[in-house]
């Protein structure tokens, strides 16, 4: 039961990063959209900061599980990065609470530490990218460490983007597009 709790939990906080005013999600109305008492909330975690971490957590493994997957998968280089770029927009427009997260917004200052580990998240993100990127680097344009870095540039600006938009301008409807652009400026060919 207190596994069902725990995620009724996180899931109810991503629900309410979709829908409303950062500022305004507190522990005593993530305890309601969740249906248990603030006290009990408490007895699955320490701090809103442990739940926002916990969160957090979910998204950082769901992609990095994926992005190491397609790592292993025998495609080219090119193709590997575009899988793990199409699949972290498309996993974002599907989890839109997450994208808050990644994008820092949902955070405050007493989450400095899911800040922190969002950051960190970022840099191995690049840092995967740069290793495939390496696998190929005579069909780069430009070395694999500029290329990460605006891949991840790319995919950063996008998910401020889908924000920005309130979630109405879905990433699946230009995120093919802006690969193109991306590959054309990453690869040789």
């Amino acid at each position: 039961m207190k596994k069902d709790r725990k995620n009724i939990i996180l899931e109810s906080l991503a629900s309410m990063l979709e829908e409303r005013n950062m500022s305004k999600v507190t522990t005593a109305l993530l305890a309601e959209k969740s249906g248990i008492t603030e006290a009990a909330l408490y007895r699955h975690f320490p701090s809103k900061r442990a739940i926002y971490a916990e969160l957090f957590s979910f998204c950082d493994n769901a992609i990095f599980s994926k992005c190491n997957e397609l790592k292993k998968e025998k495609l080219s280089s090119k193709d590997k990065i575009k899988n793990s770029f199409l699949f972290f927009m498309i996993f974002v427009e599907k989890n839109k609470g997450f994208a808050r997260l990644l994008s820092r917004e949902a955070l405050s200052s007493d989450e400095q530490n899911v800040s922190d580990n969002v950051n960190q998240f970022y840099e191995r993100l690049e840092l995967f990218f740069r290793q495939v990127l390496k696998e190929d680097s005579d069909n780069l344009v430009t070395q694999p460490g500029v290329s990460a870095q605006l891949i991840v540039t790319a995919l950063e600006g996008n998910v401020s983007r889908y924000i920005r938009s309130k979630f109405k301008d879905a990433p699946s409807s230009y995120i093919e597009n802006i690969w193109q652009l991306l590959a054309i400026t990453i690869f040789k060919n």
